[in-house]
């Protein structure tokens, strides 16, 4: 399929970058209704304080000179509750209905038991906060036990690559920051720059940074959930750091490793993305669940992903929905990035994007070691043909460095419109079982010759891969693939008389359910994400 490594990524492929996705722009020269996403309990709310005050702002009808401890005594300006540094437990709350121009920058930590909360009060609409152009709109420096919520964040300005960020928590020569919360915000219209290094000023809608060079720093304890992003540039939701150096899987790091614990993303919206949806850097056991991106990359001048961790170890991405991915620069619903161990990507529903559903890659500099990738949907996915030769598919197999152990299985694959649905650009051998590989009906193909096929089920393929003696070939007879609605999902699993049924190869340590939620068998399961019984028309 001409996967061959271009003379410019030969003698660029040693330089360090910040990102692998943009090594693959530097090298070609250029369900379950899980969109519906699951409403907040209240039992997520933040804990009940034990003590501290609550402080008002009121920024139509407030007055500076009172004392902001009552509703009748509100403040009336961001300026004057940056200049008081609070306590656990305190609250500074915004009128509902009203709205603030500047840059929110309070002072002060609270801890686990009593964070300190900025969010709302009355009745109303949201509180607005409009920074206007700001390096950010809400910017929390140097402190931690904090809980966002219930606030309408803006940054608005003019498209000139500016970095600005919406909700900013930035930590620089800090040690540990821990226990953050951000939730049913609303942050939108961020324009920025699409500087995806953490070496860079950043830009992005809520973003969690460790920086510095002196003090190692990082986070423990980020909860994101509830929220909805639009309109932002370089990344909606992420955690990048400086601290990034560690043996043997990312030698071109910076500084030395300080891992980024207890990351929970879940239950967001994100829409018009400028580049990735949500990024994970330096993550230990983070877990990305239930959340919804529809668009992304779409102002990129280098590639992004819709989802994915860097540097990140035992990720578990999960029950996302991703949608309107870009096709320049390639863009892609999800990546096994660089310097990443035991990554996993499973149940989540990738449809309809100008980009391909998947990227293996790690470049010179790191090392990535394992990956499963499992119980997935892409529908409607696209190949690209870069440069009129260069080929990406739609699950594309390696940018410069092997990755070892790669596991995919379980998955469908319908691309009716892709000349290419799987291709290898450099030796990574994937293990790929019991996956449904639809392709287009004059042919797809698949070009793999590193990787061990087995107990898949191809149909509309030019050629079945060579040494998978459990083939299977025909149509897998979904229920209804072109459904739409609320349950676009339930269209892909099998009819009865499925030559899918029972066809498939036993995996060790599968999982246990399948992307609709039935149990695995231990002997014979069916080929793809669908282990429930047929389905009779």
């Amino acid at each position: 399929m001409g996967m061959t490594p271009s003379p410019v990524e030969r003698s660029r492929g040693a330089r360090r970058r910040g990102r692998v996705l943009r090594h693959l722009v530097i090298a070609v020269g250029m369900s379950l209704g899980i969109s519906l996403l699951a409403p907040v309990s209240p039992a997520q709310a933040a804990p009940a304080h034990k003590s501290g005050k609550q402080y008002h702002l009121d920024c139509g009808s407030g007055n500076d000179a009172a004392s902001g401890t009552s509703p009748s005594t509100a403040w009336r300006t961001i300026d004057r509750v940056n200049t008081v540094t609070f306590q656990p437990g305190d609250s500074i709350l915004l009128r509902r209905g009203t709205t603030c121009d500047g840059v929110l920058q309070p002072k002060g930590s609270g801890t686990a038991g009593e964070p300190i909360t900025l969010g709302a009060y009355g009745q109303g609409a949201r509180p607005a906060i409009v920074g206007g152009g700001a390096r950010a709109t809400v910017f929390l420096r140097n402190v931690q036990g904090w809980v966002i919520r219930d606030l309408d964040v803006s940054n608005p300005g003019p498209a000139d690559g500016t970095p600005r960020v919406g909700i900013y928590v930035l930590l620089e020569n800090y040690g540990i920051g821990r226990n953050y919360v951000v939730r049913d915000v609303n942050v939108h219209d961020v324009p920025g720059c699409d500087c995806l290094q953490p070496e860079l000023e950043n830009s992005g809608g809520i973003l969690f940074k460790a920086a510095g060079s002196e003090t190692a720093t990082g986070f423990t304890g980020i909860k994101v959930f509830g929220n909805t992003v639009s309109g932002v540039d370089n990344t909606g939701i992420g955690a990048v750091s400086q601290w990034s150096h560690r043996l043997p899987l990312y030698p071109a790091g910076t500084n030395t490793y300080v891992p980024i614990r207890d990351v929970h993303i879940h239950d967001n919206r994100l829409t018009d993305m400028g580049g990735d949806g949500i990024l994970v850097q330096n993550g230990v056991d983070p877990v990305v669940e239930r959340n919804f991106v529809d668009g992304f990359g779409v102002r990129a001048t280098q590639s992004h992903a819709a989802i994915v961790a860097f540097n990140s170890d035992r990720a578990v991405i999960q029950h996302n929905e991703v949608t309107g991915g870009a096709a320049n620069p390639p863009s892609f619903s999800f990546s096994v990035d660089a310097a990443n161990s035991d990554i996993v990507y499973q149940y989540n529903y990738s449809h309809d994007n100008d980009g391909p559903f998947m990227l293996m890659c790690a470049f010179t500099g790191t090392y990535s070691d394992g990956a499963t990738i499992r119980y997935n949907i892409s529908e409607n996915d696209k190949d690209l043909l870069l440069g009129g030769t260069f080929e990406i598919p739609v699950i594309a197999n390696g940018c410069e460095i092997p990755i070892p152990d790669v596991k995919i299985y379980n998955n469908v694959i319908y691309s009716p419109a892709a000349k290419a649905l799987v291709g290898t650009l450099h030796q990574t051998p994937m293990a790929v079982r019991n996956n449904i590989f639809a392709g287009r009906p004059e042919g797809s193909t698949i070009d793999d010759p590193v990787s061990v096929y087995e107990g898949n089920l191809y149909h509309n393929l030019a050629s079945v891969p060579a040494g998978d003696t459990r083939a299977v070939t025909g149509d897998p007879r979904f229920t209804d693939p072109a459904a739409t609605g609320p349950r676009p999902t339930q269209g892909f699993r099998l009819a009865c008389g499925s030559p899918a049924l029972g066809a498939g190869v036993s995996v060790p340590r599968d999982g246990g359910v399948d992307f609709y939620g039935f149990r695995i068998p231990f002997w014979s399961p069916s080929i793809g994400a669908y282990q429930g019984p047929c389905v009779r028309p």
